[in-house]
């Protein structure tokens, strides 16, 4: 490892492609938003924290009820800075939207400058980044208001500084390990699969002293991420009774196998054979809906999901390779304990690409004729279907904000706000924007905003028939599949109710021939909205 200590020497050419690299991300995340218009369902959860605590009733969803009902501090502090700072919902988000396209920025110059302390040329830079900065979901969930950009940035900067030829500059590694925390707590499983795969490969087999020196960087950046994080970490002990965010517990309640030291040790098993959790890595948002994404360009992307997963196992790899894919491997892992949703790939995706890049680069150097030819073929398709991606996400998410989101959940949302009264609470599973436009009272399942709904899932009483029973909401929206689902026109979950309003947006969907992702769009097309017929007021209501 010493031949390879030190950076290498630095051209016009190198530096051109970092500024290039830096300006594409941030102009394509922008160019994302202002094309589509989308704000991300989970935005709206966030964000009526956020005005809560610019309007002075502190960091809470519902005013009065101390519920750690998001997971991102850095999620709902930004966004609540913006509010504060112009005074507007529209300039807030744009506030944010910047936010994040210049973190995603900088997570490109960080993804050029590992490639340049390794000696990549050029082609496996820009496999790189169009494979792990300009992923559709990355990019995507960096514009549409969710924390993935700022995610993707401490991703980049952590893995950057562990991989240094000369050994990590511990302030900058402590800021990485920090930032990662304050983006989403769940990112120390992110930062020690890093850490524990580039001491597995890339440290084990240097020289006792150098190991030393690396331990001595790494456990300061440890030491000093953590104090970075500790000030969040106590103070949501204190004002909310627990660190761990009440979205956490609820999330935690619904995973349908539950956690197991079984479930662990198979998982890697059934990464390789199923791929499903792997396959998102690189696949577009919600890729395993039906109908959905042809059934072909999904098997593609599973393959090379996991290749990026398993080449770790391969012994004439460079370490760079290796512990890259041992990463993701554990990502994989991490992601079939839980229920992983779209904006929960990117950091992984970002690795995943860094191995598929370094193997490439690998491959031009060690090979010539077909082989060579072969690798390069492979990675240009890639390449081409993950930006033909990006277009075809860009598309949907633009009429998904059209017709689903304004035309649908925002609208349901207004609609409850000048017909419901001041105590009335609303069961339903779409919170983001109903809630933040109705301002009402939520019991939502899984109860990400709601403990009391959490509590009786957990109880086992997880139904929706049992829930509205329990807590008699005033009001309950559900989706037709729901109401069916469920069996609440039944069982009598809603004998007190009348239905009151339907939604119905499904019909200017079909009337769309061009559509990627359809299935994903159906699934929130119809809304049922009821009114319960008992005067009395429910349980959770304030007294009048």
């Amino acid at each position: 490892m010493s031949a390879h200590i030190g950076f290498p020497p630095r051209s016009a050419t190198g530096d051109r492609t970092v500024c290039v690299m830096a300006l594409a991300a941030m102009a394509i995340v922008l160019a994302f938003a202002v094309t589509t218009n989308q704000v991300w369902e989970d935005y709206y959860i966030t964000f009526r924290i956020s005005r809560n605590l610019v309007e002075g009733h502190g960091l809470v969803y519902q005013v009065g009820e101390r519920v750690h009902a998001f997971t991102s501090p850095l999620g709902v502090l930004l966004p609540a800075l913006g509010l504060w700072l112009t005074g507007s919902d529209a300039r807030a988000l744009l506030f944010f939207r910047v936010l994040s396209a210049a973190a995603l920025a900088g997570a490109a110059i960080f993804v050029a400058l590992h490639g340049r302390d390794h000696g990549w040329k050029q082609g496996s830079l820009w496999l790189a980044f169009i494979l792990g900065i300009l992923n559709s979901k990355t990019v995507a969930f960096a514009a549409n208001g969710m924390e993935t950009g700022l995610l993707v940035f401490f991703t980049a900067l952590t893995w950057r500084e562990l991989t240094r030829p000369a050994g990590p500059c511990w302030p900058a590694l402590a800021l990485g390990y920090g930032g990662l925390m304050w983006t989403r707590p769940d990112a120390c499983v992110l930062a020690a699969a890093m850490t524990a795969a580039w001491w597995l490969f890339g440290v084990r087999s240097i020289e006792i002293n150098a190991r030393r020196v690396w331990w001595r960087k790494v456990g300061a950046a440890l030491v000093a991420g953590g104090l970075l994080y500790a000030p969040w970490f106590f103070w949501a002990t204190y004002y909310y009774g627990s660190p761990v965010p009440q979205t956490v517990v609820a999330k935690a309640g619904i995973i349908p196998e539950g956690l197991s030291l079984l479930s662990v040790l198979l998982a890697p098993l059934r990464c390789l054979v199923e791929g499903m959790e792997l396959g998102g890595v690189f696949a577009p948002p919600y890729f395993d809906f039906v109908p959905n994404w042809p059934r072909d360009v999904i098997n593609v992307f599973l393959l090379f999901g996991r290749l990026s997963a398993f080449l770790w196992i391969v012994p004439t790899l460079p370490r760079l390779v290796r512990a890259a894919s041992l990463a993701v491997l554990i990502g994989g892992v991490y992601l079939h304990q839980i229920m992983p949703y779209p904006w929960y790939y990117a950091p992984w995706t970002l690795l995943a690409s860094l191995v598929l890049a370094a193997a490439v680069d690998t491959v031009c150097l060690r090979w010539t004729g077909r082989i060579r030819a072969a690798g390069f073929m492979a990675a240009g398709l890639l390449a081409a279907g993950s930006l033909g991606l990006l277009i075809a996400v860009t598309c949907t998410a633009r009429l998904q904000q059209h017709y689903v989101e304004d035309g649908g959940r925002r609208q349901i949302g207004l609609w409850l706000r000048e017909h419901a009264t001041s105590g009335n609470t609303v069961f339903l599973e779409s919170l983001g924007y109903i809630g933040y436009f109705s301002q009402l009272k939520m019991l939502d399942v899984p109860g990400l905003s709601a403990p009391e709904v959490s509590r009786l899932i957990r109880s086992g009483q997880g139904g929706y028939a049992s829930i509205v029973e329990a807590l008699r909401p005033s009001w309950v929206v559900i989706r037709p599949r729901e109401y069916f689902g469920q069996h609440l026109n039944e069982n009598g979950g809603l004998r007190d109710y009348v239905l009151v309003k339907y939604w119905n947006v499904r019909p200017k969907l079909d009337a769309i021939s061009f559509l990627p992702s359809r299935g994903s769009l159906e699934f929130d097309a119809e809304y049922l909205v009821f009114k319960r017929r008992d005067p009395k007021p429910s349980p959770l209501a304030p007294p009048s």
